[in-house]
């Protein structure tokens, strides 16, 4: 096995790659390590989404242990803590078939606390940790320029680097602090999302009350402290949502529990978090999230 250090990876070395997690984000993202030469196990817990990685060239594991038997490095893209704990830690766990030393890259968001449990956890079984979420919807996985943000040890975050620019890009891969760091940021940019999105949808929804033109409300808002947020509501107020979200509104209400979890007291937070719970109970938890806007300008109107 490659024991992995900083420095000693780059594009031309051939690694053996674990992907966990197939879906709308982890497959581009496993597609990269593909198209770099890597060789590349897979697994999901639906089997049928490995297909098409097998297919082009990947080996299909009926495990997240046999994916990770004799891997240089497994990678996680998970939907929450408790899918991150499971595959890692659950019979046929990625702790029953991975060797000392395996770097452990996950990509998912869990949140600080659950990324330091989940590196203390695997540090009795010698295996190696970075917590590394991405941002950026299923475009930009598909493109290779997410970013990342990467916490953990400064020798395993230089190991990664060389998978982490693979799907990010690599002005946007950051090394921002010790283990649980990079989930912390994560939180933190995308509590900025949820409120953005929100005040956008309250703003639309007064506009509405108060039978605004709609160009005079689209250039207040684009030119105002939330116009960061607003090009991408802005073309779906123009062409409606996209068939295919890159980033739900549940993902999003997840990732805002997951603010709450570790300080309660945010209300704005607390705010935007009811707002996508209220969504989802309309049936909108699967909506693109710069579709939230325009649900809450729209909910309860006749």
């Amino acid at each position: 096995m490659v024991r992995l250090t900083g420095g000693m990876t780059d594009d031309s070395r051939r690694l053996r790659v674990a992907f966990l997690g197939l879906g709308r984000m982890g497959a581009p993202m496993a597609r990269h390590v593909l198209a770099a030469g890597h060789d590349l196990a897979v697994w999901n817990r639906s089997p049928g989404r490995a297909e098409a990685l097998g297919s082009a060239g990947a080996t299909v594991a009926g495990s997240p242990a046999e994916a990770a038997a004799g891997r240089d490095v497994v990678v996680l893209m998970l939907a929450d803590p408790d899918a991150v704990e499971q595959v890692l830690l659950g019979p046929d766990g990625v702790t029953s078939g991975a060797a000392p030393e395996t770097l452990v890259v996950d990509a998912s968001t869990i949140g600080p606390d659950a990324s330091r449990r989940m590196a203390d956890r695997l540090r009795e079984h010698r295996l190696r940790y970075v917590d590394a979420p991405v941002y950026g919807s299923v475009g930009p996985a598909t493109e290779g320029t997410l970013g990342v943000l990467a916490g953990g040890d400064d020798a395993d975050v230089a190991a990664a680097r060389p998978l982490l620019e693979l799907w990010g890009d690599p002005e946007q891969v950051r090394h921002v602090g010790p283990t649980g760091a990079g989930s912390a940021a994560k939180l933190v940019r995308n509590l900025t999302l949820g409120l953005a999105l929100a005040g956008i949808g309250d703003a639309l929804r007064l506009a509405a009350t108060l039978d605004l033109p709609a160009d005079v409300v689209d250039e207040l808002i684009a030119a105002g402290p939330l116009g960061a947020a607003f090009p991408g509501v802005r073309q779906i107020l123009a062409a409606g949502p996209p068939e295919t979200a890159g980033f739900t509104v549940d993902m999003l209400t997840k990732d805002l529990r997951l603010c709450l979890a570790t300080e309660p007291k945010l209300p704005l937070v607390e705010a935007a978090r009811g707002v996508g719970d209220a969504a989802h109970a309309d049936g909108h938890g699967q909506d693109d999230t710069r579709a939230l806007p325009l649900w809450m300008r729209d909910a309860d109107r006749d």
